[in-house]
C-alpha cells in the first residue's frame, strides 16, 4: 500500500475532548436561544411538562417592562440643564380665532375701547360734528318694517307710491278709502310705525310725514290648481313687506333752503350783446 493512501492513525490522547453543550431553553417562546436564568429548566424538562404560567413568564412579549429611569424618546435627560423646564402640550385649533388675543392683550378692551375711539373721531374733526351727524341729531327719523303680506310685489308697489312724501294723517285716509285688498295691511302698518315713532323717537304725528317707502319680495308659498283631465298646476303665492321711513316737516323746511342757497350761489347766465356779428371766419384766425 502507498504510503500517502495510508490511513491515519493517532493515540486517543492526542484527540480533543469532545464537550457537550450548554443548557439550552427550548419552548415555544425562544427556540434554541439560552436561558439567562439560572432557574430555567433543563433539557431533561420537556415543555409539554411545564406550565402555561412559566411559559408565559419566560416569553419575549411578556417581559418586564423597561426601568423607569430610561430617558423616554422625545424627552430631556436629568442631568440636562434643560431638565428642569417640563414641556408643555400645545394643541393647534382647526380655526384660529382673531379676536381671541386682542382679549388676552387687552381685558379691558370693551371698557375703554368705544370711548377712546369716540374721542379720536371728535380730536380728529376738532370737535365739529359732520353734516351727516348734525341732521341725526336735530331731526328725527324712524324706520319701520313690515310682517310679509300675502301679496305680490306688483300689486303693493304702486301702495308705496301713493303714500309716499305725503303726511301720515293724508297717507291714512288714502289706504282707509282705497279699493285694494293690501291697503288694509298697508293702514294697519301706518298706525303702527306711527305710534312707534311716537313712544321710541318722541316724534309729533301733525309734523310726522312718509319720507321713503318701499317694497321688499318675501319667501313663496306653493299651491295646487287642479284642471280638466287630472291635471295639476303648481301655484307659487308671493308674500311682499313695506318698509316706511318717517320724519318730520322741519326736514322738508331745511331741503327747501339748501335748494334755495344752492339756486342763489349759481352764476347768473350772460347773454351775448344784441349787435351784429361781423368779420366771421370759418377757420381760425391764428
Amino acid at each position: 500500500m502507498h504510503p500517502l493512501t495510508m490511513p491515519l492513525r493517532l493515540p486517543l490522547r492526542l484527540l480533543p475532548a469532545v464537550r457537550t453543550p450548554a443548557a439550552r431553553h427550548i419552548s415555544f417562546f425562544g427556540w434554541g436561544r439560552k436561558s439567562d436564568d439560572p432557574t430555567a429548566p433543563t433539557e431533561a424538562t420537556s415543555s409539554s411538562q411545564r406550565s402555561i404560567t412559566d411559559l408565559l413568564k419566560h416569553s419575549p412579549r411578556t417581559a418586564a417592562p423597561p426601568p423607569a429611569s430610561l430617558t423616554a424618546p422625545g424627552s430631556l435627560d436629568s442631568s440636562s440643564i434643560f431638565g428642569g423646564d417640563e414641556p408643555t402640550e400645545t394643541t393647534i385649533p382647526g380655526q384660529l380665532d382673531l379676536t381671541e388675543t386682542r382679549r388676552l392683550r387687552d381685558p379691558a378692551r370693551s371698557t375703554w375701547g368705544w370711548p377712546k375711539l369716540a374721542a379720536a373721531r371728535e380730536a380728529r374733526r376738532r370737535g365739529r360734528l359732520s353734516r351727516p351727524q348734525r341732521i341725526a341729531r336735530t331731526e328725527p327719523e324712524h324706520t319701520a318694517a313690515s310682517h310679509f303680506f300675502k301679496t305680490s310685489v306688483k300689486k303693493l308697489a304702486p301702495l308705496a307710491r301713493q303714500i309716499q312724501g305725503k303726511s301720515v294723517e293724508d297717507a291714512v285716509v288714502q289706504m282707509r278709502f282705497s279699493a285694494k285688498k293690501a291697503a288694509r295691511e298697508v293702514l294697519a302698518h301706518l298706525h303702527h310705525a306711527k305710534n312707534e315713532a311716537v313712544v321710541r323717537k318722541g316724534m309729533r304725528v301733525p309734523e310726522m310725514y312718509v319720507d321713503q317707502a318701499w317694497v321688499g319680495r318675501g319667501p313663496f308659498e306653493r299651491g295646487l290648481n287642479h284642471r280638466a283631465k287630472g291635471r295639476i298646476d303648481m301655484l307659487f303665492l308671493p308674500y311682499t313687506s313695506i318698509t316706511l321711513v318717517l320724519k318730520e316737516k322741519g326736514t322738508l323746511a331745511r331741503i327747501a333752503k339748501e335748494k334755495e342757497a344752492k339756486r342763489l350761489r349759481r352764476p347768473v347766465r350772460q347773454h351775448l350783446p344784441n349787435r351784429p356779428l361781423r368779420g366771421q371766419r370759418q377757420y381760425y384766425s391764428w
